[in-house]
């Protein structure tokens, strides 16, 4: 064999090596590995030339979980698996979060499994609890930092829905932590204001269980609280008011 021969067949082999490489890699969520992935292995993702060729119910199809895997996989993994959802996006589509997130949550069969998960609420309580907020800082690249930021953002429009599936006590905790949060965030510009509805809408929702609202005149909370829609901005400060006071 020719050295020209054998250096095209050394190309070719390394080529099929690297295109198997980058096939067992799978879903990554971030370029620059930030996080350590360890939920489901969706098989078409996008930036892929398989996703720029389906259409959008297509798309939506090919990330269901496979009846099998909803059954076997581990809560924890279909947490990580509905927190790098590629239509979460999509909650940010309108001013209405909530019925944004609703709507996303009814087109992916792996939250519809978590959210009847009897051990859903406190796995989701330890996972933000421990996300540590100034990891921000060591991502390079801002399209990562970004990413990092938003994640936390869709964390905490789950908790809107844990709060109401919580125990009282489950409740308590996630108030002290997203107050925990708050703070921390203030300090890194990467996470931008919209935790700060995402927030008060958790911990508000953690609150009414307790009747801490009874004294409020008006109704521009209860809408807040029932859909997410904010009309009112001191609404937010009220909910802060109320902890502040406890």
């Amino acid at each position: 064999m020719s050295n020209k021969v054998l250096k095209i067949t050394i190309t070719i082999c390394m080529l099929f090596f690297l295109m198997d490489t980058a096939t067992s890699q799978g879903f990554q969520p971030y370029k620059s590995n930030a996080i350590t992935y360890h939920g489901y292995m969706y098989p078409v993702v996008p930036g892929t030339d398989a996703w720029k060729h389906l259409d959008h119910m297509q798309r939506v199809s090919s990330l269901q979980l496979p009846n099998d895997t909803l059954h076997d996989i581990s809560t924890e993994r279909l947490l990580e698996t509905c927190l790098y959802y590629p239509f979460n996006i999509d909650i940010f589509a309108f001013d209405d979060k909530i019925e944004s997130f609703r709507r996303v949550k009814e087109q992916f069969n792996g939250y519809a499994e978590l959210y009847q998960r009897g051990d859903f609420v406190q796995k989701l309580i330890n996972l933000y609890d421990t996300r540590d907020v100034a990891a921000v800082n060591n991502i390079d690249g801002d399209h990562d930092k970004g990413l990092y930021a938003f994640d936390y953002h869709i964390l905490e429009y789950m908790l809107t829905d844990a709060a109401i599936l919580a125990s009282s006590t489950q409740s308590e905790q996630i108030v002290h932590i997203l107050i925990e949060k708050k703070t921390q965030k203030t300090r890194y510009n990467a996470y931008g204001s919209t935790n700060r509805l995402a927030i008060a809408l958790a911990i508000g929702r953690c609150m009414q269980r307790t009747n801490a609202y009874a004294d409020y005149q008006g109704t521009t909370l209860q809408e807040f609280l029932q859909s997410g829609r904010l009309t009112n901005v001191s609404d937010l400060d009220y909910i802060y008011s109320k902890i502040e006071n406890q």
